[in-house]
C-alpha cells in the first residue's frame, strides 16, 4: 500500500461527490435507499429548523430517488434500524453502532453528572428514568419541577429537561419517538432490539476512542485533511490536538493513507484503504448527462467548509444565526451542486398553506453561463424533483430573480413536470 498518493483538485471532487452519492446516476431509492446511505455514511447530522425541511431529510432527498421523510421516521421509530442520537453533534446513525458508543456514553456521563453546574438537575435524574419506566416514553413536559438552570444547548431550561438529556446521554434511554421537534424518551432496553441494548464494545482508552471516532469521520466525507475543524465535531475531547495525533496514528497503522491534492500543499489529506479504489477510478471523467442537486445547510459535504472553499472554490457560510442586516444572502441558503461544481446558491420557502415552493432568491457563481442550456436543463429537473419532495403544487420565483431569463424558463418548467 503507498504512503502517500498525489492527486488533482478535480479528481478529488469527483471522489467525495461519488463517495457521498451526490453524482448521477442516482441509484438510491426507497426505505433501503435511505438505510444503505446511512449506513455507508455513518450518519446524518439532525438539526429541527424547518424551512423546506429539516436537515436529515434534504440531505436525503439530494440522493434518494421520490424521497419522502415517511421513509426514514419509519426506519427511525417503527423498524428501529436508526438511532435519533448523537455522532456528528444531533445526529441518526445505525442502531447496529450503538455497542460502538459505549466510551463515547460513559464520557459524557461523566461530564454531566459530575459538574456542579448540573447538580439541580443530577437530583432528578433517577426519578426521571423511574418514571418513564413505569409510565411509558415521556417527554419533559410530563413533568411538575419547574426549577431553572443554565444549559449549554438551550440557555435556560428546566432542570427535568436537563435530566432527561443527561438519561439520553448517558445512554439509559433513547428517542422513542417525535412530536414535531419534540422529543419522546423511553428506556433503551425496550427500544432497542436486545442484542444492542446490553451490548458494549468500549475503547479501552481515550487514544482507541478517538482512532475509532476519526476513523468513522472518513467514511462520512470519504476525504479528510489533518486541520482540527468543524467536521470533528461531536467528538469527546477533540481539543488539544488530539484528532492530529490520531490521524497520524491511524496512517501509521496503515487505516488512513495520505493524499496531497496538487495545489492545496498547505494540508495533508487522508483516505481509507478501501476507498483507494473509488479515488482511482474518480481519475475519468463520468459518462452520461450530469445531474443538479439542492445541498442542506449541515449535509456531510459541508462538514469541513475550508474544504468545500479550496476544492470547489465554494465560501458557504450557514446564516441562521447571523443578524439579519448582516446577511449576505438569507436565512437559510442551499448551495446548488451541478455535475462536480459548487453553481449556485438558493434561498427558498415553502408556503404549507398554498402549498407553493419559492425561489425567493439565487446567486450564481462567477464564472457560471447563465444561458447553459445543460445546467438549466439539470436545475429544472432538481427543481421539479424539489417540489415533488415537498409535495408542493406549484413553483414560482420571488420577486428578486423573477427578471433572469434562464432560470424563469427552468421554474416554468419544473412546475409543468411536477
Amino acid at each position: 500500500m503507498p504512503k502517500s498518493i498525489h492527486i488533482n483538485k478535480t479528481q478529488a471532487r469527483r471522489f467525495v461527490l461519488n463517495h457521498l452519492h451526490l453524482l448521477l446516476p442516482r441509484k438510491l431509492s426507497g426505505a433501503q435507499g435511505v438505510y444503505d446511505f446511512i449506513r455507508k455514511v455513518n450518519c446524518i447530522q439532525y438539526d429541527p429548523i424547518n424551512v423546506v425541511g429539516q436537515n436529515p431529510h434534504l440531505v436525503l432527498q439530494s440522493r434518494v430517488r421520490d424521497y419522502q421523510p415517511a421513509m426514514l421516521d419509519a426506519l427511525l421509530y417503527k423498524e428501529r434500524k436508526l438511532v435519533d442520537g448523537f455522532d456528528k453533534q444531533m445526529a441518526i446513525y445505525p442502531s447496529e453502532d450503538w455497542p460502538d458508543f459505549a466510551y463515547y456514553r460513559s464520557r459524557m456521563a461523566k461530564t454531566y453528572m459530575e459538574a456542579a453546574s448540573t447538580a439541580p438537575a443530577v437530583k432528578l435524574v433517577e426519578p426521571v428514568r423511574q418514571a418513564i419506566e413505569e409510565r411509558g416514553p415521556l417527554s419533559s413536559l410530563e413533568f411538575e419541577d419547574k426549577t431553572k438552570m443554565d444549559w449549554w444547548l438551550a440557555g435556560s431550561a428546566r432542570a427535568a429537561r436537563i435530566a432527561m438529556d443527561i438519561l439520553f446521554y448517558r445512554g439509559d434511554t433513547v428517542v422513542h419517538h417525535r412530536v414535531g421537534t419534540r422529543r419522546y424518551f423511553d428506556l433503551s432496553e425496550r427500544v432497542l432490539p436486545a442484542k444492542l441494548a446490553k451490548a458494549l464494545r468500549p475503547q479501552a482508552s481515550q487514544d482507541e476512542y478517538m482512532e475509532w471516532h476519526v476513523l468513522r469521520r472518513a467514511g462520512g466525507i470519504g476525504l479528510l485533511h489533518s486541520k482540527t475543524s468543524m467536521e470533528y465535531g461531536g467528538l469527546v475531547g477533540w481539543q488539544g490536538g488530539r484528532v492530529k495525533a490520531a490521524l497520524q496514528r491511524l496512517a501509521e497503522k496503515g487505516h488512513l493513507v495520505q493524499i496531497f491534492i496538487e495545489g492545496l500543499n498547505r494540508l495533508k489529506y487522508y483516505v481509507r484503504p478501501q476507498d483507494l479504489p473509488a479515488l482511482h477510478a474518480a481519475a475519468k471523467a463520468p459518462k452520461g448527462k450530469l445531474g443538479a442537486a439542492l445541498i442542506a445547510p449541515l449535509d456531510n459535504l459541508m462538514w469541513n467548509r475550508g474544504l468545500v472553499r479550496e476544492l470547489f472554490d465554494f465560501d458557504y457560510i450557514w446564516e441562521v444565526y447571523v443578524p439579519e442586516p448582516k446577511r449576505k444572502h438569507g436565512y437559510y441558503v442551499l448551495p446548488v451542486l451541478y455535475g462536480d461544481r459548487l453553481v449556485a446558491r438558493m434561498d427558498p420557502e415553502f408556503d404549507r398553506q398554498s402549498k407553493v415552493f419559492r425561489v425567493k432568491n439565487w446567486w450564481w457563481q462567477n464564472g457560471v453561463d447563465k444561458k447553459d442550456e445543460a445546467i438549466l436543463s439539470a436545475i429544472q429537473e432538481c427543481l421539479a424533483a424539489f417540489a415533488r419532495y415537498l409535495k408542493a403544487q406549484g413553483i414560482e420565483l420571488g420577486p428578486a430573480v423573477k427578471g433572469e431569463p434562464g432560470l424563469k424558463r427552468a421554474v416554468a418548467a419544473a412546475g409543468k413536470g411536477n
